[in-house]
């Protein structure tokens, strides 16, 4: 049985639902029941999805705010590497406010994948 998950989306939130989808996805497996840990790495462009200056509405996509409170709801742990963060020129002071956003390294991001059940890129 599946206990754990491990979620890693790269792709622009711009123009994709890559980053948005993995954030479904994710609150779909914490539905399934209390036994599945699911958490989210972002990495490359992917990290533009919490930028605070992002207004994906200007190209006729969905604000953020429906998916980022299912993420809430989920109780889903979204994690940000901080060479793709610094990659893009931000600074955690750049981001959103999202209780469970948290920055780590790819060292980290290896642990976590290590530990996982299942790990799939999305």
């Amino acid at each position: 049985m599946i206990e754990s998950v491990i979620i890693i989306t790269d792709q622009s939130p711009m123009g994709k639902n890559s980053a948005l989808e993995a954030i479904r996805i994710g609150s779909g497996f914490v539905a399934l029941g209390e036994y599945v840990n699911c958490q989210i790495v972002f990495m490359g462009d992917a990290v533009y999805l919490f930028s605070k200056n992002v207004k994906p509405e200007a190209i006729g996509m969905d604000p953020l705010d429906e998916i980022l409170e299912i993420a809430d709801l989920s109780d889903l742990e979204l994690y940000i590497v901080d060479q793709a963060l610094e990659n893009a020129g931000m600074t955690d002071d750049d981001l959103i406010e999202y209780e469970n956003l948290k920055i780590i390294t790819i060292d980290e991001v290896v642990d976590l994948i290590e530990n996982a059940d299942t790990s799939f890129r999305f």
